[in-house]
């Protein structure tokens, strides 16, 4: 559940979507990423038809790294903690409960992308963690 860390095989195969591993982690959601996976893939391949050049095979996976990388990273570091153990998967499902973190997340679902507004939301959400963190919250 992250992108694989090289898409084509530097002659003539590039992978897209669950092949090339571009499923959301935490969420498993990847029907977005495969059709953009799919669409920047094709491009690749245009481009190695048009000049030649195998290396253009290599820019499906930069262009979608570019676009798309940090919400990987994001959600990869999210699922690698909060999924570790049965306990702390029970703190993230309350957590999610929570009004702030279903809107910000609600908008980066929708968008795709990082929300980095409502600097007082990151802020509750911060010491709302860390009061489960720390088991001074009500499971």
């Amino acid at each position: 559940m992250k992108p694989l860390p090289r898409w084509d095989n530097g002659r003539d195969v590039v992978l897209a979507g669950d092949a090339a591993g571009v499923v959301a982690p935490a969420s498993g959601e990847g029907i977005y990423y495969a059709m953009v996976g799919g669409q920047l893939a094709a491009q690749a391949v245009h481009e190695l038809l048009a000049t030649g050049d195998v290396r253009a095979l290599k820019l499906a996976r930069k262009r979608f790294m570019r676009a798309h990388g940090t919400v990987f990273k994001v959600l990869g570091i999210m699922q690698w903690f909060w999924y570790s153990s049965d306990r702390r998967r029970e703190r993230f499902v309350k957590i999610c409960e929570d009004r702030d973190v279903q809107q910000l997340t609600f908008e980066s679902y929708m968008n795709k992308q990082l929300v980095r507004k409502k600097p007082m939301a990151h802020v509750r959400i911060f010491f709302k963690d860390m009061a489960h963190l720390l088991g001074l919250a009500r499971v």
